[in-house]
């Protein structure tokens, strides 16, 4: 029994952690003009300190202890290096070695594989030491853990596969976009977190998530991607609540700006085909009202109504035939029945 106990902890620890995939070969892109930070460093460093464990220094000054760290490095401690960093950062967070110390912890959690951690060390950059560090290089690597989180399975275990957990990555992405919002590729940043809400299957999220990439970017490629998306997202919406009129125009609404915006994009036919299959639906709708009015309830004015506001709409649809002829039978009754 005393075996047991180390023995689920180890296979929690592999449950916890993401499958290894091609990390290498998640996208590191360049970024453009990231914005600036105004934040008082002094006083972030003192809050640094205050929220996390201290640990003590090695060497008596930065510059010494930065040395220390980088013979850690060089070989391969990688726990003894991160501490070193992190130590270093804690004890002189005003040293002009203090940038480039959190900086290099930030490597090392990345070299370990501990992505997320690795992602908050280059945020406390953002946060505490603006205009110190390479913005181009920590938003790639900041954008390269964040794709890894959001397309790689967590808690593989010999044979067993792992489960999808792109939703990770949500909070990742969105202090990316804080970081930079001016940045080429936050709009890739925000149709991300549309497309992990979609995944999901968290529709009315996956649809604002949308409608702020097409507001707020001008990306043609991504927006004609966040435009589709959008349509699908509703046109799933509408299937789950099939009675919703509005459901069923607001996904209409959609394809159609999409099909208008972007008719070469590669997603055209498929929308013409949920666009035709949305009127064929809601005609069918329309015209099954009116004869539940003719037919069922048997109330011969509803029905002409009905019939007429149908053919207004839909006066090529393959049931338009039935609806003059029944539209002249109707009125044909009524006038004899007022007559009388």
């Amino acid at each position: 029994m005393r075996f047991m106990i180390p023995i689920l902890l180890f296979l929690m620890l592999l449950w916890a952690s993401p499958c290894r995939a091609s990390y290498d070969n998640m996208p590191t892109p360049p970024p453009g003009a990231p914005s600036t930070q105004n934040q008082s460093r002094g006083e972030k460093a003192q809050v640094k300190r205050g929220l996390r464990w201290y640990r003590s220094p090695s060497c008596a000054t930065a510059a010494e202890q930065m040395k220390l760290a980088a013979q850690y490095h060089q070989d391969k401690r990688y726990r003894k290096t991160a501490n070193a960093y992190q130590a270093l950062v804690y004890a002189w967070p005003d040293s002009p070695e203090a940038p480039k110390a959190q900086f290099e912890l930030a490597r090392v959690q990345e070299e370990r594989e501990l992505y997320e951690k690795a992602f908050d060390e280059y945020q406390y950059l953002f946060d505490y030491y603006p205009g110190q560090f390479d913005y181009r290089d920590v938003l790639g690597r900041q954008f390269k853990i964040a794709n890894y989180l959001m397309t790689t399975r967590k808690g593989a275990f010999l044979l067993f596969p792992g489960f999808e957990a792109p939703e990770r990555a949500i909070p990742l992405f969105e202090k990316i976009i804080l970081n930079a919002p001016t940045w080429e590729y936050a709009a890739t940043c925000q149709l991300n977190i549309g497309i992990i809400h979609e995944l999901n299957e968290e529709e009315e999220e996956a649809v604002a998530a949308f409608e702020i990439v097409q507001n707020r970017y001008n990306d043609e490629t991504i927006l004609a991607q966040a435009s589709f998306r959008e349509a699908q997202c509703l046109t799933k919406l509408y299937r789950n609540r099939p009675n919703d009129e509005n459901s069923c125009n607001a996904a209409r609404a959609a394809l159609v700006q999409f099909i208008r915006a972007y008719p070469g994009h590669e997603k055209i036919t498929e929308s013409r085909t949920l666009l035709a299959q949305l009127n064929d639906e809601q005609a069918r709708r329309a015209f099954e009202l009116a004869r539940y009015y003719d037919q069922i309830a048997h109330r011969p004015k509803a029905a002409l109504i009905a019939y007429e506001g149908f053919l207004k709409k839909y006066a090529s649809h393959e049931c338009a035939g039935q609806a003059r002829q029944r539209i002249e039978n109707l009125r044909k009754d009524i006038n004899s029945h007022e007559k009388k």
